[in-house]
């Protein structure tokens, strides 16, 4: 379980692991108070993605991946670029 750097490379690679396996992946969003921050981990029980925000400054990015995965996961789009 690596934590990725670049929020696109991010992006990308969940797109990736959701289109491959879209009945097997999943994500999970946790708040770390002691330091503030927002842990994003996707994962299909074989690779597992991970990204660190930081709230006050990345909220429009947890919007966004929200967002993604509820319009995915409930068939709404299957465009890999409505992000």
């Amino acid at each position: 379980m690596v934590y990725l750097e670049e929020w696109s490379v991010f992006m990308s690679s969940v797109q990736d692991m959701f289109f491959n396996k879209p009945n097997k992946t999943r994500y999970s969003v946790k708040y770390r108070g002691k330091d503030g921050k927002v842990r994003l981990k996707v994962t299909d029980d074989q690779e597992c993605l991970q990204f660190m925000l930081h709230p006050s400054q990345d909220l429009e990015k947890l919007k966004t991946i929200n967002a993604w995965f509820l319009s995915n996961m409930a068939g709404l789009t299957v465009d890999r670029n409505a992000v």
